[in-house]
Protein backbone atom coordinates (compact mmCIF):
# COMPACT_ATOMS: atom_id res chain seq x y z
CA UNK A 1 0.00 0.00 0.00
CA UNK A 2 1.28 3.45 -0.94
CA UNK A 3 0.47 6.96 0.22
CA UNK A 4 1.06 10.57 -0.77
CA UNK A 5 2.53 13.08 1.68
CA UNK A 6 0.11 15.96 2.20
CA UNK A 7 0.44 19.27 4.02
CA UNK A 8 -1.13 19.51 7.44
CA UNK A 9 -3.01 22.82 7.13
CA UNK A 10 -2.55 23.49 10.87
CA UNK A 11 0.97 24.59 10.00
CA UNK A 12 2.03 27.45 7.73
CA UNK A 13 4.08 27.17 4.56
CA UNK A 14 7.45 28.91 4.62
CA UNK A 15 8.59 31.50 2.10
CA UNK A 16 11.71 31.51 -0.05
CA UNK A 17 14.24 34.29 0.30
CA UNK A 18 15.35 35.28 -3.18
CA UNK A 19 18.36 37.50 -3.47
CA UNK A 20 21.62 37.48 -5.42
CA UNK A 21 23.16 34.93 -3.06
CA UNK A 22 20.15 32.60 -2.74
CA UNK A 23 18.04 32.24 -5.86
CA UNK A 24 17.08 28.66 -6.62
CA UNK A 25 14.94 29.59 -9.63
CA UNK A 26 15.79 30.12 -13.27
CA UNK A 27 13.61 30.99 -16.23
CA UNK A 28 12.98 28.67 -19.14
CA UNK A 29 11.95 30.55 -22.28
CA UNK A 30 10.64 28.62 -25.21
CA UNK A 31 12.24 29.83 -28.46
CA UNK A 32 8.92 29.34 -30.29
CA UNK A 33 5.94 29.65 -27.89
CA UNK A 34 5.73 32.66 -25.52
CA UNK A 35 3.20 30.88 -23.32
CA UNK A 36 5.73 28.21 -22.39
CA UNK A 37 7.89 30.57 -20.30
CA UNK A 38 8.14 29.17 -16.79
CA UNK A 39 10.28 29.17 -13.67
CA UNK A 40 12.21 26.03 -12.83
CA UNK A 41 14.02 25.16 -9.66
CA UNK A 42 17.72 24.31 -9.52
CA UNK A 43 17.64 21.40 -7.06
CA UNK A 44 21.36 21.81 -6.33
CA UNK A 45 20.99 25.38 -5.08
CA UNK A 46 20.57 25.57 -1.31
CA UNK A 47 17.20 26.95 -0.28
CA UNK A 48 17.02 30.00 1.94
CA UNK A 49 13.70 30.32 3.75
CA UNK A 50 12.14 32.89 6.04
CA UNK A 51 9.90 31.56 8.77
CA UNK A 52 7.38 34.17 9.89
CA UNK A 53 5.37 32.02 12.31
CA UNK A 54 6.82 30.28 15.33
CA UNK A 55 4.48 27.29 14.94
CA UNK A 56 5.99 24.93 12.40
CA UNK A 57 5.77 21.18 12.09
CA UNK A 58 8.51 18.59 11.96
CA UNK A 59 7.70 18.43 8.24
CA UNK A 60 7.56 21.90 6.70
CA UNK A 61 6.22 22.72 3.25
CA UNK A 62 7.31 25.64 1.11
CA UNK A 63 4.87 27.66 -0.98
CA UNK A 64 6.00 25.61 -4.02
CA UNK A 65 5.53 22.25 -2.28
CA UNK A 66 9.13 21.46 -1.46
CA UNK A 67 9.39 19.40 1.73
CA UNK A 68 11.71 20.45 4.55
CA UNK A 69 12.33 18.44 7.72
CA UNK A 70 13.83 19.11 11.12
CA UNK A 71 16.93 17.45 12.58
CA UNK A 72 14.60 15.20 14.59
CA UNK A 73 12.90 13.83 11.47
CA UNK A 74 16.22 13.44 9.64
CA UNK A 75 17.43 11.28 12.50
CA UNK A 76 14.21 9.23 12.54
CA UNK A 77 14.43 8.55 8.78
CA UNK A 78 18.08 7.52 9.05
CA UNK A 79 17.54 5.36 12.16
CA UNK A 80 14.81 3.40 10.36
CA UNK A 81 16.96 3.01 7.21
CA UNK A 82 14.33 4.56 4.94
CA UNK A 83 15.38 4.94 1.30
CA UNK A 84 14.69 7.08 -1.76
CA UNK A 85 15.81 10.50 -0.58
CA UNK A 86 18.79 12.68 0.13
CA UNK A 87 19.06 15.64 2.48
CA UNK A 88 20.34 19.08 1.63
CA UNK A 89 20.84 21.75 4.33
CA UNK A 90 18.48 24.73 4.27
CA UNK A 91 19.51 28.24 5.26
CA UNK A 92 16.92 29.57 7.74
CA UNK A 93 17.05 33.36 7.39
CA UNK A 94 15.47 34.27 10.70
CA UNK A 95 17.76 35.39 13.51
CA UNK A 96 15.07 34.82 16.14
CA UNK A 97 14.88 31.08 15.57
CA UNK A 98 17.57 28.54 16.33
CA UNK A 99 16.45 25.84 13.93
CA UNK A 100 18.10 23.51 11.47
CA UNK A 101 16.08 22.38 8.47
CA UNK A 102 16.90 19.93 5.70
CA UNK A 103 15.38 19.77 2.26
CA UNK A 104 13.98 16.31 1.56
CA UNK A 105 15.01 15.68 -2.05
CA UNK A 106 13.30 12.61 -3.47
CA UNK A 107 15.55 10.27 -5.46
CA UNK A 108 13.29 7.20 -5.61
CA UNK A 109 11.19 6.57 -8.69
CA UNK A 110 8.30 4.46 -9.88
CA UNK A 111 8.61 5.62 -13.49
CA UNK A 112 5.31 6.33 -15.21
CA UNK A 113 2.00 5.59 -13.54
CA UNK A 114 0.32 2.30 -14.43
CA UNK A 115 -1.72 2.63 -17.68
CA UNK A 116 -4.92 1.79 -15.74
CA UNK A 117 -4.58 5.17 -13.95
CA UNK A 118 -5.38 6.84 -17.27
CA UNK A 119 -2.74 9.56 -16.93
CA UNK A 120 -1.30 10.61 -20.28
CA UNK A 121 0.53 13.49 -21.89
CA UNK A 122 -1.84 16.35 -22.66
CA UNK A 123 0.70 18.74 -24.24
CA UNK A 124 4.37 18.48 -25.09
CA UNK A 125 6.61 21.12 -26.65
CA UNK A 126 9.49 19.74 -28.70
CA UNK A 127 11.30 23.11 -28.48
CA UNK A 128 11.51 23.65 -24.72
CA UNK A 129 10.27 20.40 -23.21
CA UNK A 130 7.20 21.92 -21.52
CA UNK A 131 4.95 18.97 -20.69
CA UNK A 132 1.53 18.77 -19.10
CA UNK A 133 -0.45 15.68 -18.21
CA UNK A 134 -4.10 14.80 -17.92
CA UNK A 135 -5.49 15.12 -14.40
CA UNK A 136 -5.43 12.29 -11.90
CA UNK A 137 -8.90 10.84 -12.18
CA UNK A 138 -11.14 11.12 -9.14
CA UNK A 139 -12.11 7.64 -7.98
CA UNK A 140 -9.06 6.08 -9.69
CA UNK A 141 -6.12 7.98 -8.22
CA UNK A 142 -2.50 7.13 -8.85
CA UNK A 143 -1.76 3.50 -9.65
CA UNK A 144 1.87 2.51 -9.23
CA UNK A 145 3.41 0.36 -11.93
CA UNK A 146 5.29 -1.86 -9.50
CA UNK A 147 7.40 -3.34 -12.32
CA UNK A 148 8.99 0.12 -12.74
CA UNK A 149 9.17 1.02 -9.02
CA UNK A 150 12.76 0.97 -7.73
CA UNK A 151 11.64 -0.25 -4.28
CA UNK A 152 12.44 3.04 -2.49
CA UNK A 153 10.43 4.13 0.54
CA UNK A 154 10.15 7.69 -0.84
CA UNK A 155 9.52 8.06 -4.57
CA UNK A 156 7.74 9.97 -7.32
CA UNK A 157 6.12 9.20 -10.64
CA UNK A 158 7.18 10.81 -13.92
CA UNK A 159 3.87 12.59 -14.52
CA UNK A 160 3.53 14.29 -11.13
CA UNK A 161 7.01 14.75 -9.66
CA UNK A 162 5.86 17.14 -6.92
CA UNK A 163 3.69 14.40 -5.43
CA UNK A 164 5.89 12.66 -2.85
CA UNK A 165 4.78 9.04 -2.57
CA UNK A 166 5.74 6.75 0.28
CA UNK A 167 5.45 3.17 1.42
CA UNK A 168 3.39 1.96 4.35
CA UNK A 169 6.67 1.64 6.27
CA UNK A 170 7.21 5.43 6.06
CA UNK A 171 3.66 6.11 7.24
CA UNK A 172 4.09 3.77 10.19
CA UNK A 173 7.46 5.26 11.23
CA UNK A 174 6.18 8.84 11.03
CA UNK A 175 2.97 8.08 12.94
CA UNK A 176 4.72 6.01 15.64
CA UNK A 177 7.16 8.88 16.25
CA UNK A 178 4.37 11.48 16.49
CA UNK A 179 5.85 13.59 13.70
CA UNK A 180 3.88 16.80 13.08
CA UNK A 181 3.19 18.74 9.90
CA UNK A 182 2.37 15.95 7.46
CA UNK A 183 -0.66 13.83 6.64
CA UNK A 184 -1.10 10.80 4.39
CA UNK A 185 -3.57 10.23 1.57
CA UNK A 186 -4.21 6.84 0.06
CA UNK A 187 -3.33 6.96 -3.64
CA UNK A 188 -6.89 5.94 -4.54
CA UNK A 189 -8.18 9.10 -2.74
CA UNK A 190 -6.15 11.47 -4.93
CA UNK A 191 -7.75 13.03 -7.96
CA UNK A 192 -10.06 15.68 -9.24
CA UNK A 193 -12.71 16.28 -11.86
CA UNK A 194 -11.47 17.75 -15.12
Amino acid sequence: MFFELEKDRKYHDVLYVNNDKHNPFFTVKCPVHDGHQRANRDINTQLCVDIKKQKIGDFVSTVFSDWLITDRVAEILQTHCLTGYRLQPVNVCNNKMDLNLWELIITGSAGKAHPNAGISIRNYCEYCGATSYTPIKKGVGIIINEADWDGSDFFTITEYRKFVLVTEKVKKVIEENNVKGVLFASLSEIGWEE
